[in-house]
């Protein structure tokens, strides 16, 4: 299922009401302010400086798993050029090429080259990552999101979109190390398909935000969507 047959999933369910989780609020040595992340990561390390992405920077892929992380892939550069108006190209790359400097890197677990980079950082990839979880890491010159599946890196990406913000002419990812991952296999949201707004618009904002709020099961009242019998559905309509 591509993400446009998705899209028009959304709309024949109508909305869902959206509901609250815990923000995680970090201060930030840059600016003073606070980070707020939704959900709250497992553990969080904020260290000093951050990642700047510039008109240079490219959003690297490992070969082997381009069709299912293209998606993480397209979202995040979506959100970057919504956000500062560039446009970074999405390479597909050895997974030997995955600790790269000066780009955003979309990896997995099983590279060890990969592991070895993180755990030198303080990230250790352990069984409580499992196939939800991910690994992030930015400093002046890496910003590495990784994960042992396409779900997992999906998730990832979301927390680094909440992340980023506006410096000057690029955007800024702070330095930070991440190690988070689900609470509970199933996460649900439910609704009544006869209250609205179910326009195509709205319902692009609406899980633009549910992406962000990790759920993986959706009921409509008679309709339901378990989204762990659909990879597609699991990765990109109910993320976590």
């Amino acid at each position: 299922m591509n993400s446009r047959t998705i899209w028009v999933v959304c709309c024949a369910l109508s909305c869902a009401l959206l509901f609250s989780l815990p923000a995680r609020a970090i201060e930030s040595s840059d600016d003073g302010g606070q980070l707020k992340l939704m959900p709250e990561p497992k553990e969080v390390q904020l260290r000093g400086g951050g990642f700047r992405v510039g008109p240079m920077t490219r959003i690297l892929v490992e070969f082997g798993h381009q069709s299912e992380d293209r998606i993480a892939a397209e979202t995040l550069a979506e959100e970057i050029a919504d956000e500062s108006g560039l446009n970074l190209n999405i390479v597909g790359v050895k997974a030997t090429a995955g600790t790269e400097r000066r780009s955003i890197v979309l990896a997995r677990l099983q590279d060890s080259r990969v592991r070895k980079f993180l755990a030198a950082k303080g990230l250790k990839s352990d069984a409580a990552i499992g196939e939800q979880g991910y690994l992030l890491f930015a400093d002046k010159s890496h910003l590495v999101v990784a994960a042992n599946s396409g779900q997992g890196l999906f998730y990832g990406v979301q927390t680094l979109r909440q992340l980023l913000r506006q410096d000057g002419k690029h955007l800024l990812c702070p330095a930070i190390a991440i190690r988070d991952w689900p609470g509970r296999e199933r996460r649900g949201m439910q609704d009544n398909i006869s209250r609205g707004p179910s326009t195509p618009g709205f319902m692009d904002k609406f899980m633009d935000k549910v992406a962000n709020k990790f759920t993986n099961k959706f009921t409509n009242r008679q309709v339901q969507i378990d989204a762990q019998s659909d990879a597609a559905l699991q990765a990109n309509l109910f993320p976590r």
